[in-house]
């Protein structure tokens, strides 16, 4: 999974550090210099890249291969700049999950207005929110030993998507491809060839290796 965090203070540090041992592709996107040069220092070991500049601004975004990442976590230390992030990263470039820390509890509700996925106040909580996709690599290294190549991802349905406003039965999908379930409003429903796709769904998809990019694609519009 390639996940960028926006700010490289202490919450974007130690987030980073929690998760590198997971195998993340994991990028930090820092103003500030020397922050920079010791995330370097003591992460880059850790996997942890870095880019010094502004992460509300879309030339940096670009340069983090923005389009191809998973999460986007802003973390800085202002409300105001976590919201343009994840609103350029939802807008613009189609990132399935957005992730904000708010430093003003009075400002949880205008985030969740405008998009955001997921309003957290800890790295604690923002662990916790992509545990499952943690979970999903457990799953797959399981499945790779015991069954050969077979995986199993969650996947958002975004508004360009193919396959928005489709039932299941007319889905253009590889073979041997299964749709498993469908989070809707953090409701679970198993889907049967009448279901309607919508977008915002998560979709978990078991398939093989191979057919895995071309599902994304078809789901994310990308």
């Amino acid at each position: 999974m390639y996940i960028i965090i926006i700010g490289g203070g202490k919450v974007g540090y130690y987030l980073a550090k929690t998760l590198a041992p997971e195998k993340h592709r994991l990028l930090i996107i820092e103003e500030d210099y020397e922050l920079c040069m010791k995330i370097v220092d003591e992460l880059n070991e850790l996997g942890v890249e870095v880019i010094h500049g502004d992460g509300t601004d879309i030339n940096y975004l670009m340069d983090a291969e923005i389009e191809d990442a998973d999460i986007i976590i802003a973390v800085t230390g202002y409300d105001q700049n976590n919201l343009v992030a994840c609103q350029l990263a939802k807008s613009y470039f189609d990132v399935p999950r957005t992730i904000a820390r708010v430093n003003n509890p009075k400002n949880i509700n205008v985030f969740k207005q405008f998009g955001v996925d997921s309003v957290v106040s800890s790295t604690a909580h923002i662990a916790d929110i992509i545990e499952h996709e943690v979970d999903w690599a457990c799953i797959n290294n399981m499945l790779s030993k015991k069954v050969g190549d077979v995986r199993i991802k969650d996947m958002a349905v975004a508004a360009n998507s193919q396959a928005a406003g489709k039932t299941v039965a007319e889905l253009i999908l590889p073979k041997g491809t299964i749709l498993i379930s469908i989070i809707r409003d953090d409701n679970a429903i198993i889907p049967n060839g009448q279901t309607q796709i919508m977008t915002g769904d998560n979709i978990i998809v078991l398939t093989n290796s191979e057919n895995m990019k071309d599902i994304y694609a078809y789901l994310s519009g990308k």
